[in-house]
């Protein structure tokens, strides 16, 4: 029967813990907030849909494609497809409601077909204005109270500045031995070196029944590049060559192959 509550109201953020009766209170820096916030990955439709709204390019067909219903609310059908082929991603529906513009549903389907590699949306929404008072919040009596200033921490782990990743591909390329970008819009791969100067060892070179286990867990394939192993899910390929690089991306096996022929 014990409750814990996390309010963030404005630029106050308190935690309470019935069971121990204490409360935790941090103010934020409203900016950093925000950063952080952005930085968070995405959990709802419409994260979804400005994730992949980010990708359209020249490469990107995009078209409304009739209805839906979602939550009980009328929504048209906005669909987000790849122009190129070799792409895993079949297409991007995102249901978008017809009187506030907001996504409610987002899918995503695998070029190869079947079920949805990812599905987000609401069974029950609604868009009243919640009460002012929903995020006031008191102390109750006899609590203790923690202000974050105390455990000598200055704005604490609510209001710290997060920790802003690299904010370019030479940036974190720096973290990567030579990463580089090869193709362009959906058919993008990454490519970089492990360093360690050879990839996996071949199923031929192990042998035995190790050598099979291994051998099952991805494909051999072989090109220009030399010998190397795919590793394949319905979404993301990646290809191990024999020297230690590594090519990665939303692309077919085939796709992956000639990507590491062109960047060799």
């Amino acid at each position: 029967a014990a409750e814990y509550s996390l309010i963030h109201n404005g630029k106050d953020v308190w935690g309470y813990d019935s069971a121990s009766n204490e409360v935790y209170h941090a103010t934020v820096d409203e900016a950093d907030a925000k950063e952080r916030s952005r930085q968070q990955p995405p959990a709802t439709p419409k994260d979804f849909a400005e994730e992949a709204l980010k990708a359209v390019d020249d490469t990107t067909s995009v078209k409304v494609d009739g209805t839906a219903q979602v939550a009980g609310r009328d929504a048209y059908r906005l669909v987000v497809e790849p122009k190129q082929s070799g792409s895993t991603v079949g297409a991007v529906s995102i249901a978008v409601d017809s009187e506030t513009g907001m996504p409610l549903k987002f899918t995503l389907t695998p070029s190869s077909g079947g079920s949805a590699v990812v599905d987000v949306g609401f069974t029950k929404v609604s868009f009243d204005r919640p009460d002012a008072s929903t995020f006031d919040f008191t102390p109750p009596k006899g609590a203790k109270v923690t202000e974050d200033t105390e455990r000598g921490r200055g704005h604490g782990d609510f209001g710290t500045k997060p920790e802003r990743g690299p904010k370019s591909e030479e940036d974190l390329a720096k973290g990567l031995d030579g990463l580089r970008m090869l193709g362009e819009g959906w058919n993008t791969v990454a490519a970089f070196d492990t360093g360690a100067g050879a990839g996996l060892p071949t199923e031929e070179e192990i042998g035995g029944d190790l050598g099979g286990f291994l051998g099952s867990l991805g494909d051999q394939v072989k090109g220009d590049f030399g010998k190397g192993t795919v590793f394949s899910t319905r979404l993301v390929n990646a290809l191990v060559t024999e020297d230690g690089k590594v090519y990665v991306g939303t692309v077919t096996k085939d796709a992956l192959v000639k990507a590491a022929e062109a960047g060799k």
